[in-house]
């Protein structure tokens, strides 16, 4: 799933030190705009797998998941995974990748966990890290763009595949910088995103800006040899606590990238966040 040269050495994430106050003075500087959908780009989606959309529930668990590339903008389009269950409105899964990294790595190295747990959408950044677009994808700012730009890709998909997706109990995961972008997001839309699970981005969190933004639960994970584990956990202790669900995961003999192992460890950390959706709001205990 890794595009060659794109993701084999992410750039690092962001140091420590994004305050909570930092966080929302990044917020209150921008407005909140609401994206307006226009015409989709007139290309259809392409297909990345022959896997049927319409297969039973008896066939699902031996079906591998399928991939499609959805238009929601000029030269770029969100990688999707669908998922494996049908008859039923999915559950939203979304995901912001970081510098230099595909969606189709960022997600798609999870695909199995992201198809068992509900639909999920990738963007593709806004710029590129090589010159004249040679390098991956990335993102620039500011953040309100890149919220712009995840709620017309998630349009994109409810028109071309999907007319029932909705918000509710959907999953946010960023991976790197997108961390930090998938926090900033949750903050600006109480609500909207009430399960939060952020890879290798050691940001700040605290009780009440997470019960201020409606989320339910967070899951950590961070590389065994990386910059990120230590802080990652030291944020977990004080959100737990505190008695606030989080967990940390620990992505074994690796460094930023992901372990080989990614794709159990999301599906551990899904069901992490997802089984607080039948417990009282934190803010409620």
């Amino acid at each position: 799933m890794c595009v060659v040269g794109a993701c084999a050495r992410p750039a690092p994430a962001p140091a420590r030190g994004v305050p909570d106050a930092s966080l929302v003075r990044a917020i209150e500087r921008e407005p909140v705009d609401a994206p307006t959908m226009g015409s989709l780009p007139s290309a259809p989606e392409a297909v990345l797998s022959s896997a049927d959309d319409g297969v039973s529930a008896a066939d699902s668990a031996r079906s591998a998941p399928a991939l499609h590339t959805v238009p929601f903008a000029a030269g770029r389009s969100a990688f999707v995974v669908m998922p494996r269950r049908r008859g039923e409105r999915p559950r939203l899964l979304a995901a912001i990748h970081g510098v230099c990294t595909p969606p189709s790595y960022v997600c798609g190295e999870w695909e199995n966990a992201a198809s068992d747990h509900g639909l999920l959408v990738c963007p593709t950044g806004n710029s590129s890290c090589g010159p004249e677009g040679t390098g991956g994808p990335t993102w620039e700012g500011p953040f309100s763009g890149i919220d712009a730009d995840l709620e017309l890709s998630v349009e994109a998909v409810r028109q071309r595949l999907v007319p029932s997706l909705t918000h509710a109990g959907a999953v946010l995961v960023g991976y790197s910088r997108g961390g930090y972008v998938a926090v900033i997001t949750a903050v600006r839309h109480p609500g909207r995103w009430p399960f939060l699970i952020i890879n290798e981005a050691d940001v700040d969190l605290t009780v009440p800006m997470l019960r201020g933004a409606g989320v339910r639960a967070v899951a950590l994970i961070a590389g065994e040899w990386g910059t990120q584990l230590t802080g990652e956990r030291r944020t977990a202790a004080a959100l737990m606590a505190e008695g606030y669900p989080a967990r940390v995961w620990v992505m074994g003999k690796t460094g930023h990238p992901y372990s080989a192992d990614i794709d159990a460890i999301m599906q551990e950390a899904l069901d992490f966040v997802l089984s607080q959706e039948t417990q009282a709001a934190p803010g409620d205990r």
